[in-house]
């Protein structure tokens, strides 16, 4: 069981002529590492995109900061032009006038370290503009703002028709220039989800079609190669078959006298060897008398009968027409060929029913002890072997009995 599960397991592993699945695993996992790269370099520069989305929002904050400080300098010189008569009020708006103010120099010196170069190159210019508006209307204010504190000046100092003006200006500037933040974080964002969306597709689009095109050839390799290899093994077969036809005795459908000839020449270098050729006597006469179906008939029956008998003990060989080999087991010994050898010969030489027919031959036998390199070959062997074979017919047909003489 174990054995077979190894070959199961071998012949599953073995890469067939055609078809490395080495080469298709390497490319498939080339690609892998070429998306996790890919998807790597996108969540870097993704990241670095963070960077610029997160400027834009810190500037739209500084924006909105500055707006809001703006607003309350605004509030608070209203409320010092509804109580004008009120110090202790006056100077805590003045106050908090120049507090907040402070504030917006501060996030202004903020906003200009903020690099917005990849969200919109426009914002730093329109936002100069801006407070260059903004600063015209606090220094109309802030000559006087000290003199209203300490009641040297007017409250009205601080709200006459032009300062109104440089107020409206610089509020609807400012209000401006927060939504064209707003608006340009804005455009940031989609265009950066958009081009990272396309990114993202492109590559999931490459890859897949990488690994569908690997896929695809895989698949048609693999299937070249099968065939490949099931037309090979369909000639190796008919080679087979060839070879089995042509080593075959077609009447006996035993081993003919080649394939004989070709164990002996292998067996012969290495081990003693024991056998008997019989051939029968006066077999042409079937063939005159009967018929040919009838010859092929009754050698086919006597061959049945040696394998059915003896098949466990000897191997049987069909060298001629007339002619049977019979080689002895290896494991056999020398002293019981003999014998063996003597009752094969008597079932040859029984009479048996052929169709409607009665046929009994006698046979002459050769019985052959051959030691290890004691011939070239087994064509010298049977050279010896059809040499004595025929001296032995010629002595059955004188006697009409079956003879059995050794070889030598």
């Amino acid at each position: 069981m174990k054995k077979d599960e190894k070959e199961q397991s071998r012949n599953q592993n073995e890469i067939l002529e055609g078809f490395n699945p080495n080469v298709y695993r390497s490319l498939s996992l080339l690609f892998i590492v070429l998306t996790i790269v890919n998807l790597a370099a996108i969540i870097y520069a993704f990241a670095r995109t963070g960077y610029g989305l997160w400027h834009a929002e810190d500037a739209l904050s500084c924006i909105a900061k500055i707006d809001g400080s703006f607003d309350d300098i605004n509030q608070s010189i209203l409320k010092i032009q509804l109580h004008p008569e009120d110090q202790q009020t006056v100077s805590a708006c003045v106050d908090n006038i120049l507090s907040y103010h402070q504030d917006i120099v501060d996030t202004t010196q903020k906003f200009r370290a903020i690099n917005l170069s990849h969200v919109d190159s426009a914002l730093p210019g329109k936002f100069e503009s801006t407070m260059t508006k903004a600063d015209r209307y606090y220094d109309a204010i802030a000559s006087n703002l000290n003199n209203v504190k300490i009641g040297i000046a007017e409250t009205s100092v601080l709200h006459n028709y032009e300062i109104e003006n440089l107020r409206e200006d610089a509020t609807v500037s400012l209000h401006k220039l927060f939504i064209e933040s707003d608006e340009a974080t804005y455009q940031f964002f989609c265009r950066v989800g958009q081009r990272f969306l396309l990114v993202i597709l492109f590559l999931v689009l490459t890859m897949s079609a990488g690994l569908y095109a690997i896929s695809r050839i895989k698949k048609h390799d693999m299937a070249f190669a099968m065939e490949l290899q099931s037309s090979k093994q369909k000639t190796a077969n008919i080679r087979q078959k060839a070879v089995e036809i042509a080593y075959t005795n077609v009447v006996t459908n035993l081993k003919n006298r080649y394939a004989m000839l070709e164990e002996l020449d292998e067996r012969m270098k290495n081990e003693d060897i024991s056998l008997v050729l019989y051939d029968f006597n006066n077999f042409k006469s079937i063939n005159e008398q009967f018929g040919r179906d009838y010859a092929d008939d009754f050698v086919a029956y006597m061959s049945k009968k040696l394998i059915k008998t003896f098949g466990d003990q000897v191997e049987v060989f069909s060298t001629e027409t007339d002619e049977f080999c019979v080689v002895f087991d290896k494991e056999m010994p020398k002293s019981k060929t003999v014998g063996m050898a003597q009752k094969i010969m008597s079932l040859l030489s029984q009479p048996v029913q052929v169709r409607s027919a009665a046929i009994q031959l006698t046979v002459a036998g050769c019985l052959c002890h051959c030691p290890v390199n004691a011939y070239k070959s087994a064509s010298k062997l049977f050279v010896a072997v059809d040499q004595s074979i025929r001296q032995t017919k010629m002595l059955c047909a004188e006697q009409g009995v079956s003879l059995l003489a050794p070889l030598g």
